[in-house]
């Protein structure tokens, strides 16, 4: 027994709810009303029953749909696991508890509350813990609140109070951000590393997506700052770790005087970027190109973890991408019956993670 046995088990069991290539198909192409009704009879009946009656017009419907399946989908998930398996599993889940963390932050710099819908409440960081954050007056509150309860993990709590203390004297949101990203990335790959053999195909996963964010925040720091490219900060502090593109690279790519540049840098080492690089470097916007690399990442590492150690952490790194990649489907959907995607769009970009 390796302490994935029975919670992998259960998964492969589970991951046979995921929609289908023929079922998407057939959702394509529907109309808002349409599409809802398809997925009722899918596997998302629970969300689009309670939805239906609904408020907020039917692309709302179809958002709220998506998350709060992808919510029923990954609750309890590390609760079938075991020992080191359990905190392997856990600090996949962390990717959640971050992204909530930083929206409650968020919010209260905005002096707002936090959405229910914007949070995914499937780790560490539940429900009930976030409706007391998005309660509290200001950062500094929710930062307290949170790190009081090691949030988002043991490791950044504390770099979540320092932060918030630097906050109260220069109100600098990205500083906040920036700390809390670098200090749980960094957890969850120590997690998963210390985790060992079995988790090394999850901890590949992870370096090869803190690649692709590496890249676009480079090129974010580069398309803002063309004034201030020959200053003296680089990529090191902002960059997440356990990435294999070294801070001088990306620091080269934000200096760099062209789109060709980058490309011919980055085309021998990245082949799989080649594509969305080279529209990007005929002109295409950032978004156009986080959507491509996001794409081509989500189909390969669903690939790869789908066929990874079957008594790893793979099955569940899997299980977790392919319910991403299936919400972020429904969510692609809704755009093309609302009109702001065309159909070929759609199929570009969908995922088939089974």
């Amino acid at each position: 027994m390796t302490g994935y046995d029975y919670g992998n088990a259960r998964l492969r069991a589970r991951r046979q709810r995921l929609l289908r290539p023929g079922q998407y198909a057939g959702l394509l192409g529907r109309d808002g009303p349409g599409l809802l009704v398809a997925l009722a009879a899918a596997s998302y009946l629970p969300q689009a029953a309670a939805d239906g009656a609904a408020t907020g017009g039917w692309l709302a419907t179809l958002y709220r749909a998506a998350h709060d399946h992808l919510v029923l989908a990954l609750t309890g998930l590390a609760g079938l696991y075991s020992g080191r398996a359990r905190q392997a599993v856990t600090a996949l889940l962390g990717r959640f508890d971050v992204h909530n963390a930083l929206t409650l932050l968020r919010a209260a710099h905005q002096g707002t509350a936090a959405a229910p819908a914007l949070l995914t409440p499937v780790g560490r960081l539940g429900a009930g813990t976030a409706r007391e954050a998005a309660g509290q007056p200001d950062l500094p509150a929710v930062a307290r609140l949170l790190a009081g309860r090691r949030l988002p993990d043991p490791g950044t709590a504390p770099v979540l109070l320092a932060a918030a203390d630097r906050y109260e004297l220069d109100t600098d949101l990205a500083a906040v951000e920036q700390a809390v990203a670098r200090s749980a990335w960094a957890h969850q790959a120590g997690v998963l590393r210390a985790a060992g053999p079995a988790a090394d195909e999850a901890l590949a996963a992870l370096g090869r997506e803190a690649d692709e964010r590496n890249l676009l925040l480079a090129l974010r720091r580069r398309a803002s700052a063309r004034g201030r490219a020959a200053s003296g900060t680089t990529a090191g502090g902002a960059q997440l770790p356990g990435g294999t593109l070294p801070a001088a690279q990306l620091t080269a790519i934000a200096r760099a005087p062209a789109r060709a540049d980058v490309l011919a840098a980055l085309a021998p080492v990245r082949r799989g970027w080649l594509g969305p690089l080279t529209t990007w470097a005929d002109g295409g916007g950032l978004a156009t190109l986080l959507a491509a690399l996001e794409t081509g990442r989500l189909r390969a590492e669903c690939g790869r973890l789908r066929r990874g150690d079957p008594l790893g952490a793979a099955t569940a790194a899997h299980y977790v991408l392919a319910h991403q990649a299936q919400a972020r489907n429904v969510q692609l959907l809704a755009q093309a019956a609302a009109g702001v995607l065309t159909q070929d769009e759609v199929r570009h970009h969908l995922v088939m993670p089974t």
